[in-house]
């Protein structure tokens, strides 16, 4: 991070800090000194111009006057307004990144700061003046990097500063904090972020409170919790919208990325990219670079010039070619300054230029990149899932053949066992992926018994290694409902695939499923789930990246998959703001834990599943159209139908589907999306809703769900099932759509 910016932020606040005690001082004093009283009341005007150009970012303007005001007050009875005159003037210089002169300020105004404290004035004003230019010292510490230094020089200013001062310990305490974050020590900063976050509460100013957030943002990335990092950074970036504060904007936009980056959000940090290129673009527009850069070359050979007349007069050396030499020689620097200042902001133009082509074309690249990635799995899943269909349908037809010789169901079985594990890795390379992309990942709202998930999660994780033979056992504490309210799909996929990896890595061995009710809270339970195993354990050094998918990849384990079941179940758990952790010993076991708050229901509440029809009566008397042009997708879909004593017509097209449906009026039509050549199955579906609107049709398809999702918005079609499913869900799919009908 840019050193200059840190520095900006605290100096603007140390300026902040005394004006109201300059004010109030300057107002009442009242000096038997007529010229003095004339130097004061110019110095309150000028004091005040000085500032409100500073603030408003308008730093040639405040370079331009805190020269004139040094001038003026250039007397020890003045040395308050010299010292605050001074603070001013250098800040604006270290924006515009002369932090030579801008240094040599802040020591020249420590100095008369130590010189006040012998003035007759008052001892509160006399420590202010002594405490702002010691923070002034301090920010120069901070601005060379020597930390350490500037961190004991605020802890001092610290002991110095009154209870009542709030806004000056929120100054002090958010710059050690922001010193601690910067030497990569966020644990020393915590307690200093609490007192910063504390004090900006009782502020309620916008222009802190921004600051705060950015400083807390900091914190919990430095600390690796990404999402609380993202939830302080936004709420800075709305603060410092408020109040146009533009560098808070930028700073926070940058760990914006970074966070999102370092969760695998890489679509988000795009987008917040390119925010932070337009306002960075605009920012630059608008800066008066040329202004500034001529006003500190002004600043420049004034000082010089003062110098010369100070020695000329010291030495009283009057002649005429002398001044003369002196103003050629003055004329020469200027021409020289302003060159240089002309060189530095023509060389930064082009710098720009360059970077932002740069910028552009890196992230048309990655656009595309993306772009293709979200193609290609796209067609993966339906190239993949289109023949699965057709495996996974035919083994479940075999595995119902009673004509079939003992002998050979085994081999059915193996087969079936076979095409359900390439359809599980299937799915978690697309589960990974949709959860990568989507931003709409949101939560279902329903009733469920919680001891009938864990029952039904329990049998299906027994058939991912079925020959290990572990013995499960589930453990609920009694404390725990019987009902709740919340995803009840997603919290079953979170358990199987964290008792399928435990039935997985043991052998002949115990998997428990523990419940343990933490706390309530109004309507909720705080419940702590837990899962281990008896297995052979994880290696420590794997323990650290388990959840994390990019470096889970490299593995050479046994029945390992694709390593992507707990990096999901993380991901699944972020969404309801929980977070898995994990513990292992080799040779003893792992066990994986979580908490959950979960909504209460009452029992009344829960609506029980639909019991099941009589398979021989479910599709009795219905009349279904199959739309689809794969031969042995056919088979499989007519085979279901056939089991459930249902009727059915083929067609291969959607030209031929059209045609079936003018001529003949179905129950249902299962409709294929991918379709070549001819219409697909959404123009298929928009040209039978010309004459006949009230059909359910239903999409069975392969493709990957958030593109079905996407385009079913915009469809008219009732429904989607996607391949392959099993036979109970096509049938449920089926009569709920009759059913509506």
């Amino acid at each position: 991070m840019n050193t200059t910016s840190i520095i900006f932020k605290r100096c603007f606040f140390t300026i902040v800090l005394f004006v109201a005690t300059l004010i109030c001082h300057a107002q009442t004093e009242v000096s038997d000194d007529k010229q003095e009283q004339v130097q004061r009341e110019e110095l309150y005007k000028l004091r005040d111009e000085i500032r409100r150009a500073y603030e408003s970012q308008d730093y040639a303007t405040t370079i331009e006057l805190g020269k004139k005001g040094r001038e003026l007050s250039d007397d020890k009875r003045l040395y308050q307004y010299y010292t605050l005159i001074s603070s001013n003037l250098a800040n604006a210089l270290i924006k515009i990144e002369d932090t030579t002169t801008a240094i040599s300020i802040f020591e020249e105004s420590l100095e008369k700061a130590k010189i006040y404290q012998t003035v007759d004035a008052p001892e509160k004003e006399r420590l202010e003046i002594l405490i702002s230019a010691n923070i002034d010292l301090g920010n120069v510490l901070a601005l060379t990097g020597k930390f350490e230094q500037a961190i004991e020089k605020y802890k001092e200013v610290l002991e110095l500063t009154d209870d009542s001062d709030s806004v000056g310990l929120f100054i002090i305490n958010y710059n050690i904090a922001e010193c601690y974050l910067e030497l990569g020590d966020p644990d020393a900063a915590f307690p200093y972020l609490i007192e910063s976050n504390r004090l900006v509460d009782t502020l309620d100013i916008d222009v802190y409170s921004a600051t705060a957030g950015l400083l807390s943002g900091k914190y919990y990335y430095r600390q690796g919790d990404y999402l609380r990092a993202l939830e302080e950074l936004d709420r800075s970036v709305d603060l410092a919208k408020s109040v146009d504060y533009v560098e808070v904007i930028i700073e926070s936009y940058e760990y914006t990325i970074n966070s999102h980056k370092a969760l695998g959000n890489f679509e988000e940090a795009l987008k917040v990219s390119e925010k932070l290129d337009e306002i960075q673009n605009r920012k630059f527009e608008t800066d008066r670079i040329e202004a500034v850069q001529n006003a500190r070359a002004s600043f420049e050979v004034d000082e010089m010039k003062r110098t010369m007349e100070a020695e000329i007069r010291s030495s009283r050396l009057e002649a005429t070619i002398l001044w003369s030499s002196i103003a050629l020689f003055i004329a020469i620097i200027l021409v020289v300054i302003l060159f240089i200042g002309f060189y530095r902001i023509k060389k930064l133009n082009k710098d720009l230029i360059e970077k932002n082509a740069v910028y552009l074309k890196e992230k048309d690249k990655s656009e595309k990149l993306l772009t293709a990635r979200n193609a290609l799995f796209s067609r993966i899943s339906h190239e993949l899932r289109t023949p699965m269909y057709g495996i996974v349908g035919i083994s479940n037809i075999l595995m119902e053949d009673n004509e079939i010789p003992e002998t050979q169901m085994e081999n059915v079985r193996s087969l079936k066992y076979s095409a359900d594990y390439l359809l599980s890795l299937i799915n978690n390379v697309l589960e990974m992926n949709k959860l990568n992309r989507s931003t709409n990942n949101s939560l279902v709202q329903e009733v469920f018994n919680i001891r009938e998930l864990c029952h039904h999660a329990v049998e299906s994780a027994k058939f991912i290694s079925p020959d290990h033979t572990n013995n499960f056992q589930i453990e609920i504490d009694p404390k725990v409902s019987e009902t709740y309210k919340g995803d009840a799909v997603k919290l079953m996929q979170v358990l199987i695939n964290l008792l399928g990896n435990s039935n997985k890595f043991t052998k002949k061995g115990k998997v428990f499923l523990r419940i343990e009710h933490r706390s309530s809270k109004d309507k909720s339970d705080v419940l702590h789930f837990s899962v281990k195993d008896t297995g052979k354990g994880i290696e420590k050094h794997k323990l650290q990246d388990i959840f994390d998918e990019a470096k889970f990849i490299n593995h050479n384990e046994e029945n390992e998959g694709t390593g992507l079941g707990l990096p999901i179940t993380k991901k699944i758990l972020e969404l309801q703001d929980s977070n898995p952790e994990i513990t292992s010993q080799v040779g003893e076991g792992t066990t994986v834990h979580f908490n959950l708050q979960l909504e209460k229901a009452q029992v009344s509440d829960h609506s029980p599943s639909r019991p099941r029809i009589n398979k021989q009566e479910d599709l009795r008397g219905k009349s279904i159209l199959i739309v689809e042009d794969n031969k042995i997708n056919q088979l499989v879909t007519r085979k279901i139908i056939e089991s459930y004593k249902g009727k059915y017509e083929i067609a291969e097209s959607g030209l031929k589907a059209v045609e079936m449906a003018k001529e003949k009026s179905y129950d249902l039509i299962l409709m294929d999306i991918n379709m070549p050549p001819g219409i697909d199955g959404f123009e298929t579906t928009r040209r039978i809703r010309a004459f006949d609107e009230s059909v359910p049709i239903v999409a069975l398809t392969a493709v990957e769900q958030i593109e079905i999702e996407t385009r079913m918005a915009d469809s008219s079609m009732d429904d989607y099932l996607i391949k392959p499913f099993k036979a109970e869900d096509f049938l449920d799919k089926i009569i709920n759509n009759l059913i509506k009908s």
